[in-house]
């Protein structure tokens, strides 16, 4: 085992060393191939002629991290919920690999520290820390296959990260939720452009009527930002609750 640890850090470079430990400590596994974790990181090796080929590593194991992660996010919901329906298992999965919940992962297996590039982009949080995330899944799953994959995934993240009694009942969008409640009750509604304000860090601001009467307004850096926050605020005055669980009992 020690013969082995020594090869891996002697055949990689002494700059990424630190980072390679500290993924085996993230993981539990030890990498085969150095440079597959390095890729995820967007960490250039001798392969690489730029910067640019480095991206393009990351983006491809992103991509396929995403589909590792997403099989293996249902087949774990699928033994955990022995009675829960379709709509109950796709709802969950979607609220655990959406963007905000990756990146909430990402934070607390300690991806930031190690990431080339900064959370932040323009004053926002990034979703570079949930990619990165996808993209080590990727790469395990190259280096050391289908059985790794599943072990990193159950017992290294879902594990001991979500609290799936929470996010059984987190709303992963306040406006879908608002929309599915109106149409029940048949009611007319649309959301209104009502701010453009340029230079504004909250450039937009966006009205939801209800049956041509104003419910409430919110402001965001983008429409579709807007319109959520108006959605949220709406559900509030609304007394809208969180989503109905469509676990079959």
């Amino acid at each position: 085992m020690l013969q082995a640890l020594f090869r891996l850090f002697r055949s990689a470079p002494p700059e990424h060393r630190e980072l390679l430990a500290a993924i085996k400590q993230m993981t539990g596994l030890r990498p085969n191939d150095p440079g597959i974790y390095l890729a995820a990181f967007r960490r250039k090796v001798k392969t690489d002629a730029n910067q640019r080929s480095a991206n393009m590593r990351y983006e491809r194991l992103e991509y396929l991290g995403d589909a590792v992660l997403g099989i293996l996010m249902a087949e774990y919901l699928y033994e955990r919920y022995p009675n829960g329906d379709e709509g109950y298992l796709t709802s969950m999965r979607s609220k655990v690999v959406s963007r905000k919940a990756l990146n909430r992962i990402a934070e607390k297996m300690g991806i930031p520290q190690w990431m080339e590039q900064g959370r932040m982009r323009n004053g926002q949080a990034s979703s570079v820390p949930g990619n990165t995330l996808e993209a080590l899944v990727g790469a395990v799953y190259i280096d050391r296959g289908w059985a790794s994959a599943r072990y990193l995934i159950h017992r290294r993240i879902l594990d001991p990260f979500v609290n799936f009694n929470k996010v059984e009942n987190e709303v992963i969008s306040y406006k879908s939720l608002l929309i599915e409640e109106i149409q029940k009750k048949r009611q007319t509604f649309k959301f209104d452009l009502v701010g453009d304000h340029a230079g504004d860090r909250n450039r937009f601001t966006v009205a939801f009527l209800l049956d041509d009467a104003e419910i409430a307004t919110g402001s965001g850096q983008s429409k579709k930002t807007a319109e959520e926050a108006a959605a949220q605020a709406a559900c509030k005055a609304l007394k809208i609750g969180k989503a109905t669980r469509s676990r079959t009992k």
